[in-house]
């Protein structure tokens, strides 16, 4: 018999409204503007692909490393290095399946029966289920940003620090807001962590995303942090890889060790013509990203100038991600309602606030990350929409 303490029910899920609209809307061949997903309307690039066909010619179709290539390693720590502040050794890299592989593997070397995490909401989805798999009994603290310019409650989530709490998840740029935190409010949960003996998970897979004057600090970078810092990151965004499923984790050396043990026997190792392919990465112009970086400038653009308008909504202007949170409370609508209203009437696809945290169901997640007409497009629709419900 399933030993229920293991078992993570997902039974209780969000059941959306909006997904089922959506695929009606698509099944009758109807218009979808898909302002939802978090991909890049760029193909992954041409180097990358051709380097694992030619790895692939090559032989690099056998078993590799638990830790992962020490080639693309290598490249890793030099990138490390030059652009986070982050010294380490390759030894404390190790390659994972996504970086959502990489942020489940460290919290299952991290946490033990009876231990606490705090959480920032509103946050990626996957974070508290893959707390509650790791560790059945973990405690989750869930700490919500201030709703008026998305900045990190410090003197919140201290107050929920007890001698139990083992880790914060922090990431930035965020995931749904765009904000990108300051390194002034970063370096107080550098001591806070320091302060009260606790490990930070930073989430930094959007870190080349970032299009303000607001720059990306990594936490990596503090002196005296390293033995309690987890950063996590990865391929999917930076390179329009979503698909090829390729990330890393840099962590202190036994939680490292830990995590490419529980990797060999879980998935032996990361495909290992994509490692091997993904180095190309490195050799890319350093401006190879600046019209991806463009475009989601110009689209948040796009979206402020209406939203300024309109009366009805309202926007903290993002800096960086693919994404922006758009306050929907003067609508008089739940967010699941909303998204549902405007994917039936206007073909215009978004994602519910509530998917990302309990507070959070008077804002919808927009995706900026779309071709500048096809958003341009559905901004127009969703000011229809909005207007529409004034009548």
């Amino acid at each position: 018999m399933m030993n229920k303490s293991k078992r993570m029910d997902f039974s209780g899920s969000l059941q959306l409204k909006v997904s089922e609209a959506t695929r009606k809307r698509i099944q009758e061949g109807k218009e979808v503007i898909s302002l939802g997903l978090g991909e890049s309307p760029y193909p992954t690039p041409a180097a990358v692909k051709e380097s694992t066909v030619a790895a692939l010619h090559a032989g690099y179709t056998k078993y590799s490393h638990k830790y992962g290539l020490v080639e693309l390693r290598e490249l890793i720590k030099k990138k490390l290095s030059e652009e986070n502040g982050i010294e380490c050794g390759i030894q404390n890299i190790v390659m994972t399946t996504g970086a959502k592989q990489a942020i489940y593997l460290s919290l299952l070397a991290l946490l033990e029966p009876e231990d606490e995490a705090i959480v920032i909401a509103p946050c990626y989805p996957s974070y508290i289920p893959q707390l509650k798999l790791a560790e059945p009994s973990v405690k989750i603290n869930v700490i919500d940003l201030n709703k008026n310019d998305f900045s990190l409650d410090i003197e919140e989530i201290e107050k929920n620090i007890t001698p139990k709490t083992k880790l914060l998840i922090v990431n930035t740029p965020h995931n749904p807001t765009g904000k990108m935190f300051s390194k002034e409010q970063l370096l107080q949960l550098a001591e806070l962590a320091i302060k009260h003996d606790f490990y930070l998970l930073s989430d930094e897979v959007y870190e080349k995303l970032a299009y303000s004057d607001e720059t990306h600090f990594s936490l990596g970078s503090v002196k005296g942090l390293a033995g309690k810092l987890i950063t996590v990151n990865g391929f999917s965004k930076a390179y329009s890889m979503t698909g090829w499923r390729l990330g890393y984790v840099i962590a202190p050396l036994p939680i490292a060790q830990h995590i490419a043990e529980m990797q060999h026997h879980v998935n032996t190792n990361v495909c290992t013509f994509i490692q091997k392919g993904a180095c190309a990465a490195f050799s890319l112009p350093a401006d190879y990203l600046s019209s991806f970086r463009t475009l989601l400038q110009k689209n948040a653009l796009e979206l402020q100038k209406m939203i300024s308008q309109n009366g009805l909504l309202s926007l903290v202007q993002p800096q960086g991600s693919q994404f922006c949170f758009i306050n929907i409370s003067g609508s008089g609508l739940g967010s699941d309602e909303f998204c549902t209203k405007l994917v039936e009437s206007k073909g215009v696809a978004a994602t519910p606030g509530m998917v990302f945290g309990e507070h959070w169901d008077d804002h919808i997640r927009i995706s900026l990350g779309v071709d500048e007409a096809e958003f341009a497009k559905g901004v127009h629709y969703l000011e229809e929409f909005v207007q529409e419900l004034r009548l």
